[in-house]
C-alpha cells in the first residue's frame, strides 16, 4: 500500500510555507512576547546568531522528516526536478525567471550584510554628554527625608527597579538581565565604581526621564537603548528607582560640588 503523503503535490509548498512561518516567528513574533508578557515595555530582538541556530535547527528537523519516507522526499523533490530537469512547454521562461532572480536575490543578500550601515560621524562622540540645565539644579528630594522614611522609599524603589529595570540592568543593577543579550550596546553595569558613582543623582534622573531620544547628537552614533520612561513613571518613582540602584550596586552619588550628601 503507497503512502499518500508521498503523492501530495503540495508537501514542497508546505515545507516552504512552515520554514517561511518559523523564520517570521523567530524574527517578528518572539521579540513581543517580553512585551505581552510585562517583562518590558519594548521588544527584545533576537540576536542573529540565535535566529540562524534556530533555522539551522528547523532546516535539518524538515530534512530529516522528509528524507524518513521515499514517497513524501519524491513528492517534495518533484517541483525542483521539474523545474531544472524536465523540460515542459511552459517551463523554459520559469526556469529563466529562476535563474535569473537567483544571482540577484545572493546579490541582494550580500550587498546587505556588506554595506555600511552608518556613515562615520563629522565629530567625535561623547560618552557622556552633559545633561540640559534644566536637569542640572535637580535634587532627590527623598535624600532630605529621616533615615526610616528614606530606607522605605529605597524599598519601594527596589520594588519598581525590579519590575521596570531588571530586564535590562539585571538583578543585581550589573547590566546582566534576561534581555541585555539581545542589545548591541549593552546596559552600564552600575557596580562599576567608574559608572553611576562618578554622576550627580541628577543625571541618572536624565537619563531615565529622556531616555535614548532625549540624548544630544554628539552621542550619536551607538548612543544607547534606554527607553524613555516619563510617560510611564512619575518623577517620584524616577527618584526612588535611583536610590534602589545605588543602594543595589553598592555605590553612593557623587556629591555636587560645593555640596553636602
Amino acid at each position: 500500500m503507497t503512502n499518500p503523503i508521498g503523492r501530495n503535490p503540495r508537501v514542497f509548498v508546505w515545507t516552504v510555507a512552515i520554514l517561511a512561518a518559523v523564520y517570521l516567528g523567530i524574527r517578528f513574533l518572539i521579540p513581543w512576547v517580553a512585551v505581552l508578557t510585562g517583562a518590558s515595555p519594548n521588544p527584545a530582538p533576537v540576536p542573529a546568531f540565535a535566529l540562524a541556530i534556530y533555522m539551522a535547527c528547523a532546516f535539518v528537523g524538515a530534512a530529516v522528516y522528509l528524507s524518513s519516507d521515499d514517497q513524501r522526499w519524491h513528492a517534495f523533490m518533484g517541483p525542483i526536478v521539474r523545474l531544472f530537469v524536465v523540460p515542459r512547454v511552459a517551463i523554459p521562461r520559469m526556469q529563466l525567471a529562476v535563474l535569473a532572480l537567483l544571482p540577484l536575490a545572493m546579490g541582494w543578500f550580500t550587498w546587505g550584510r556588506v554595506m555600511p550601515r552608518t556613515t562615520p560621524p563629522a565629530a567625535l562622540r561623547v560618552q557622556h554628554p552633559t545633561m540640559p540645565d534644566r536637569y542640572a539644579e535637580l535634587t532627590n528630594p527623598f535624600r532630605a527625608l529621616s533615615a526610616a522614611d528614606r530606607e522605605e522609599a529605597e524599598r519601594e524603589g527596589v520594588v519598581l527597579f525590579q519590575t521596570n529595570c531588571r530586564p535590562c540592568h539585571g538583578t543585581k543593577a550589573d547590566g546582566g538581565g534576561p534581555l541585555a543579550r539581545g542589545l548591541r550596546l549593552r546596559p552600564v553595569d552600575f557596580t562599576d565604581p567608574g559608572t553611576i558613582a562618578t554622576v550627580v543623582e541628577s543625571y541618572p534622573f536624565w537619563r531615565i526621564e529622556e531616555g535614548a531620544p532625549g540624548l544630544p547628537v554628539i552621542a550619536t552614533p551607538w548612543n544607547s537603548a534606554m527607553p524613555s520612561w516619563k510617560d510611564q513613571l512619575t518623577s517620584d518613582e524616577i527618584w526612588r528607582i535611583i536610590l534602589a540602584e545605588y543602594r543595589i550596586s553598592g555605590r553612593e552619588p557623587r556629591i555636587p560640588e560645593g555640596g553636602e550628601r
